[in-house]
């Protein structure tokens, strides 16, 4: 964790952790992390993710979205279909911030004029995508961290656009070994380890990770 504080310093600081969750397929999971001041959503429109959210269930949602934000998660998409999903939402696209998980053209990228996040893979061609003046952030998963941590041009670009930085972690139990380093944003994709069943998420026990309590107490007790 050391590495990443070094990382990070002078790139992007947080008071608090930031998260950021994914996967919200239901209207009871996404009220659980509004009432716990996750800043961060995401739904994921890939077609073949387990967290798929039909659209029709998304927009039903939207009357309850409030000030945190939001992520549409796509994935090797035509650029006309995540075209159409934005216009579909009409005047409540604003609320979103697209994230691609995918290794397209920085063209491709370009070519929605849409706030975007771009999910890190040592495939991709970052030196391009890191420059489209509409990306925001870039997630940088965990099991990549051997590629990207010494590749300085990479970090040069990042602290030279003010980029936002997000560390993507593969578990909640992954995620409790960064809850000290209060200059991360985290993110996290809904699974099976937080399921009772199949797309049925245990509320009780997301409400009551240890990470909320120790992210919360950590900054009360500075």
């Amino acid at each position: 964790m050391m590495l990443f504080s070094v990382l990070f310093c002078g790139i992007y600081y947080n008071l608090l952790m930031e998260y950021l969750v994914h996967g919200v397929y239901d209207a009871q999971t996404l009220k659980s992390l509004i009432s716990l001041d996750i800043p961060q959503i995401g739904f994921d429109l890939r077609g073949r993710s387990l967290n798929l959210i039909p659209f029709h269930t998304l927009k039903s949602l939207l009357p309850s979205l409030k000030n945190q934000k939001f992520f549409l998660i796509f994935e090797n998409d035509k650029s006309s279909t995540v075209l159409s999903f934005l216009d579909l939402l009409g005047d409540k696209k604003n609320k979103f911030e697209l994230e691609f998980r995918d290794q397209q053209s920085g063209s491709y990228y370009a070519s929605f004029n849409h706030p975007f996040s771009w999910f890190f893979h040592p495939e991709g061609d970052w030196e391009t995508i890191l420059k489209l003046p509409n990306l925001k952030s870039i997630i940088l998963p965990v099991k990549y961290q051997q590629y990207y941590q010494n590749l300085s041009r990479l970090w040069f670009m990042i602290q030279e656009r003010n980029l936002k930085v997000v560390l993507h972690v593969e578990s909640f139990s992954d995620l409790e070994l960064y809850v000290h380093e209060k200059n991360l944003s985290l993110s996290i994709d809904l699974g099976k380890e937080m399921e009772l069943g199949f797309r049925r998420i245990d509320q009780n026990r997301l409400l009551n990770l240890n990470v909320w309590r120790k992210n919360y107490a950590s900054v009360a007790g500075q």
